[in-house]
């Protein structure tokens, strides 16, 4: 099975990002960088029914590595390293790009393409890494709908 952008080359992608973000609304865009200098994370803010929102989306670029190479990214040479990190970021980008499609068309609402990434500076968490640690949370909405 080839993976979607594993050839990827392209080097205006987080441009490109940053671009799709901004038409649509993003008042604030923001990076996170690892002790290598490299991307892993992207932060950005968004208006959401009236109120200021954060979004936090991460490149596990370690989990494509281990796709791609069936390797830990430390076990790999520098050039497949760097084609795991332009897969990982040409996949998000197009991903962004897609949702903004549905979005535009009026498909789904922002909070229904962002909701697992909605992120809390309090806790430091994203929606779905706080949901990810109090399973009960699901285990409740379950209870609910079976008492309907």
């Amino acid at each position: 099975m080839k993976l979607k952008n594993s050839q990827s080359e392209s080097k205006n992608t987080f441009d490109k990002i940053q671009k799709v973000l901004a038409t649509h609304g993003a008042k604030k865009i923001m990076f996170e960088y690892g002790q290598d200098g490299k991307i892993y994370g992207l932060v950005f803010e968004l208006e959401v029914n009236g109120v200021s929102s954060a979004i936090k989306l991460p490149a596990r670029v370690e989990n494509v590595a281990m796709v791609m190479y069936g390797k830990k990214i430390n076990d790999l040479t520098d050039q497949k390293c760097e084609q795991a990190y332009r897969t990982a970021w040409a996949n998000i980008r197009d991903w962004i790009d897609s949702q903004m499609a549905l979005l535009d068309t009026r498909m789904v609402k922002i909070e229904e393409i962002f909701l697992p990434y909605f992120f809390s500076s309090k806790s430091g968490k994203t929606f779905f890494e706080h949901i990810e640690q109090n399973k009960q949370l699901l285990l409740s909405m379950d209870d609910e709908a079976n008492s309907k």
